[in-house]
């Protein structure tokens, strides 16, 4: 089984921002016929919603503006096997998708009645420098930066997507993903987002502890670090 992530971007800066419950909808109804012929029962769903509106952590790197992230477990994760999937979301604004693995150092809570998870997701769009080689780079992110992103933080949840290749054209070339977890406590407050609320000398440590680790695989203004809501939604069978 592969892992197909595919990114929507929404068309430009001018507009107000989609709206993440209507985006929602128009994702799952353009993804349920595409994903019910590859036998795909689920798929996952990031947008900005309202939960997560002024997050202090909210950083773009990538020139097109966020709209929705979409993750799905497919039998191929090729341009080929998933040309349906990737018709209909190109049918709902610009595209790019990678063949992407999937680890999850802490699994994902289960989605409540309305297919949102607890907590904002922050999603990590990653670009390993130039001075590291991929393998040295991946032992420092999946195998030394894990704990202590783990440690030093309050995520609930960890998954890590290593890109194995572009599937698009024009997608931007990133190396990696995570998607973190938090309390919604994170949204607006440094001291919860790094499990120290009210300890100023935890957080400084903290703080200090996730700069030197990721210093030592990425550069500055390199990563999109992109606060959504996780949503995990049902995919209808082909006969529903």
């Amino acid at each position: 089984m592969d892992v197909l992530l595919a990114v929507l971007w929404a068309d430009d800066d001018a507009g107000a921002p989609p709206d993440a419950d209507a985006l929602r909808a128009d994702v799952s109804r353009a993804l349920a016929g595409p994903l019910a012929e590859l036998g795909v029962t689920e798929v996952v769903v990031n947008v900005r919603d309202r939960l997560v509106e002024g997050a202090l952590i909210d950083v773009r790197v990538t020139p097109r503006p966020f709209a929705a992230a979409v993750r799905a477990g497919v039998p191929v994760a090729s341009r080929t096997a998933c040309a349906g999937i990737l018709d209909a979301l190109a049918g709902l604004g610009p595209v790019s998708a990678w063949s992407v693995t999937a680890s999850e150092p802490l699994p994902p809570p289960a989605p409540g009645p309305d297919g949102r998870c607890d907590g904002m997701a922050n999603l990590a769009l990653l670009r390993r420098p130039e001075r590291i080689g991929r393998g040295e780079w991946l032992r420092r992110w999946l195998e030394d930066h894990t704990p202590v992103a783990i440690a030093t933080q309050s995520t609930t949840a960890y998954t890590q997507h290593v890109v194995v290749r572009a599937l698009t054209d024009d997608a931007p070339a990133i190396d990696g993903v995570v998607e973190e977890v938090f309390p919604l406590g994170a949204v607006r407050d440094l001291g919860v987002f790094f499990d120290a609320a009210g300890d100023e000398t935890r957080l400084a440590a903290n703080m200090e502890a996730m700069t030197a680790s990721t210093g030592r695989f990425l550069d500055d203004g390199a990563v999109d670090a992109i606060p959504t809501g996780r949503y995990v939604m049902r995919v209808p069978g082909p006969d529903v």
